[in-house]
């Protein structure tokens, strides 16, 4: 199952309103492929030509987080929050 059917398949148990914009927020966080954060995701975005505020990409990556399919970390290095797609989620998902 492709990670917009996982993430369609979620708003629907849930009843809530797929938002379009959190599933291509969870594809580039899935193409990233290692953890980031989240001004370097919306650059990465805004460089591919995808129109999305910060604002968004925040609330996308936090909604993400709490629905399972993505998790934040802290840098050690820094005070950011770094944020992916975790094993368990990447192995569920078709190839």
């Amino acid at each position: 199952m492709s990670l917009y059917e996982q993430i369609s398949a979620y708003c629907i148990r849930h009843k809530i309103r797929l938002a379009e914009k959190r599933v291509i927020v969870a594809d580039q966080l899935l193409v990233a492929d290692e953890f980031t954060d989240g001004d370097t995701l919306w650059r990465d975005m805004r460089s591919r030509g995808i129109k999305i505020s910060p604002a968004t990409v925040y609330e996308s990556l936090n909604w993400l987080v709490i629905a399972g399919f993505a998790e934040r970390r802290f840098a050690t290095d820094s005070r950011k929050n770094l944020f992916g797609i975790p094993e368990p989620v990447r192995n569920t998902l078709n190839s």
